[in-house]
């Protein structure tokens, strides 16, 4: 992997301030997988890297949510992975969440686009896809939890252009929704700072944060089809239901047309 001589450090670094959330960022230009990069540099770094943030200009193997590949043209997308240090608890699912919420405010900011949330964490722009995250955990050492949150950001349309044709259907990027833009160093930043508030708010204060997370989601109140996935998966296959809300962890709650409701901790949500 090469250096990516085009990211800003210092610029970065002015816009960012203060925080351990994207304090310092490791950029490159190619890589396979920013995902990998911040598990190979946690395995370097141990608990000194916790915050850092893992930059492509291009990842060519980059993965999204139940396995889906997430490709993009150099320069396209923000690509970046950060490695956060929480302390496990009843709240660490959460996480996945603050990626979207951080990830819209940060859009927002930044370039002054209006965004919703799919749940539990797709960033929307006019009802397509603009943004994703993946959340993954691992406790690598004498328990101390690790979790890598991957985050892409569809910047222009050439970002879409690899996706298949009903994928492609389904996507946009900030150009395609009619705003500008922004350069890597700004939105970044944003992000950075955004991850941090929603991160601290989780440890301080989780039913706030389910507050803003609920407000985001267009997904509540809607009449949806969930394909179940992880331990939902065998015994619930596809469900059909009205989103009725979240619960702490931030489950999914599905009222079905038997008036029974039931949660699910992971699946692919279409709104009908």
């Amino acid at each position: 992997m090469a250096s990516d001589a085009a990211f800003d450090h210092e610029r970065y670094a002015a816009l960012r301030g203060g925080g351990r959330i994207g304090a310092r960022v490791h950029a490159v230009a190619v890589t396979t997988s920013t995902m990998d990069d911040a598990r190979a540099g946690a395995d370097r770094h141990g608990a000194e890297g916790c915050g850092d943030a893992y930059l492509a200009g291009e990842q060519t193997a980059g993965r999204g949510r139940f396995g889906r590949r997430w490709v993009a043209a150099p320069g396209a997308a923000l690509l970046v992975t950060f490695q956060l240090c929480p302390t496990a608890g009843p709240h660490t699912p959460l996480l996945s969440a603050a990626g979207g919420l951080a990830t819209a405010e940060a859009v927002e900011a930044a370039c002054g686009l209006g965004v919703t949330l799919k749940w539990p964490n797709d960033v929307l722009a006019g009802g397509r896809k603009l943004a994703g995250i993946l959340a993954d955990a691992r406790s690598p050492r004498g328990g101390r939890l690790e979790v890598f949150l991957g985050i892409g950001v569809n910047l222009y349309e050439a970002a879409t252009a690899g996706l298949p044709p009903d994928e492609r259907a389904r996507a946009t990027s900030i150009e395609g929704a009619g705003a500008t833009p922004p350069d890597p160093e700004p939105l970044l930043a944003e992000l950075s700072r955004a991850l941090e508030r929603r991160v601290e708010q989780i440890a301080r204060d989780p039913s706030a944060f389910l507050e803003d997370w609920r407000v985001r989601l267009e997904t509540i109140g809607r009449r949806v089809q969930l394909a179940a996935a992880g331990v939902d998966a065998g015994a619930a296959g596809v469900v059909e239901g009205v989103a009725a809300g979240v619960t702490e962890s931030g489950e999914l709650t599905l009222r079905l047309d038997d008036g029974s409701e039931r949660s699910f901790a992971a699946g692919d949500v279409t709104t009908l």
